[in-house]
């Protein structure tokens, strides 16, 4: 690799950085080529990308950017597993892929600009999806105003009530 194809290689891997939701570093001591075929599929079934890196490459890349933190995690052969989707979603399909694979361990990782570790990939992969958490959101946004109708209509369905209630004792008292 020339100096020129090596600067664009840089390039690249800070654009891949700047446009990742989630990222996480793997330590891929001993991965064939098989596996690594199968998580690249894998993944890229759920949005997200598996790319086998040079640390020179992605030190280069992080310098002087808000992921400088994985400066310190660059050591042994890498791979990064990233996604420009919903991160939920990627953090649960690359927990279920690294449940099988012992040659694979989470070195660390970023949800966008922030550092995460394998707790905080298992914390996200246990959330929902976003379309699951967005129709939460829109139940409870609907419920709210339901029950505070049914608390403005209380007072009135409760006076007809008595009102009923007294009808009833009269007709009775009167037959």
């Amino acid at each position: 690799m020339n100096l020129e194809q090596k600067k664009a290689a840089v390039a690249e891997l800070t654009d891949l950085l700047s446009s990742a939701k989630a990222m996480v570093l793997l330590a891929q001591n001993g991965l064939n080529m098989e596996m690594n075929t199968t998580m690249r599929r894998a993944l890229r079934k759920e949005g997200g990308h598996f790319r086998v890196i040079k640390n020179t490459m992605l030190a280069r890349a992080v310098e002087g950017t808000p992921w400088a933190f994985f400066a310190n995690e660059l050591k042994g052969p890498l791979a990064v597993a990233y996604t420009t989707q919903d991160p939920a979603t990627f953090a649960k399909s690359l927990t279920t892929l690294l449940k099988g694979v012992t040659k694979v361990k989470v070195v660390g990782g970023s949800l966008g600009t922030s550092p995460m570790g394998e707790a905080q990939l298992k914390a996200l992969a246990a959330l929902p999806s976003a379309d699951v958490l967005k129709g939460m959101l829109l139940g409870a946004l609907v419920g709210v105003p339901k029950k505070f109708l049914g608390v403005l209509n209380a007072p009135a369905r409760d006076f007809v009530g008595v009102l009923a209630a007294r009808e009833r004792q009269l007709s009775e008292q009167a037959a």
